[in-house]
């Protein structure tokens, strides 16, 4: 009696976990939102492009654990403080950057080498296989790369959505700063 028992169990639980899986994936947040929460801490996200044009290589910020300090080349600890507290006043965990030595060293393919692009992550789902992600993009010269698709029109959530496809798609919220959506199947 006992063992019929706990195979029903076992059916249910794995039942529950199934259905628990298979629920729509979560909706990244709007253009119209991502925009909102810039314009509301344009001062912190300044700041971090001014610390990270300090940055000579390309990295991220902060280490992944305590041992991971190669992340930490050419980051003052005077920068790690305001990074962190930057960071922490937008509500994002990691900036990635390719400073101005990097795309040097690279020859980054003829283009201008004299400023520094970065990337801050603000929503990610999925990726094991594959994945959404939208960010916030600061990159002086993107508007003038045509590998790049810059759109003005539309939210990019419902860009990607039409089709699902892999997608990369930047829309330009002020200056040099963007919302970059990625999905990949």
């Amino acid at each position: 009696m006992k063992s019929k028992r706990g195979k029903y169990i076992s059916v249910f639980m794995l039942a529950l976990l199934l259905m628990a899986g298979c629920g729509n994936p979560p909706m990244p947040p709007s253009d119209a939102e991502m925009t909102r929460h810039f314009l509301a801490h344009e001062t912190a996200f300044d700041g971090i492009r001014e610390v990270i044009a300090r940055c000579p290589y390309r990295d991220y910020y902060p280490p992944y654990d305590m041992q991971d300090t190669a992340c930490l080349k050419g980051v003052s600890m005077e920068d790690r403080h305001t990074l962190d507290s930057l960071l922490e006043a937008i509500s994002c965990e990691r900036v990635f950057y390719f400073g101005k030595e990097t795309m040097k060293e690279s020859g980054w393919n003829g283009y201008d080498t004299t400023y520094t692009s970065f990337t801050i992550p603000y929503f990610s789902h999925g990726y094991s296989i594959g994945g959404t992600s939208k960010d916030f993009v600061y990159d002086p010269g993107l508007k003038n790369n045509p590998a790049y698709q810059v759109t003005e029109h539309g939210d990019l959530n419902g860009i990607y959505r039409r089709t699902y496809n892999d997608t990369t798609l930047y829309k330009r919220i002020k200056g040099d700063w963007y919302i970059r959506l990625e999905h990949d199947n």
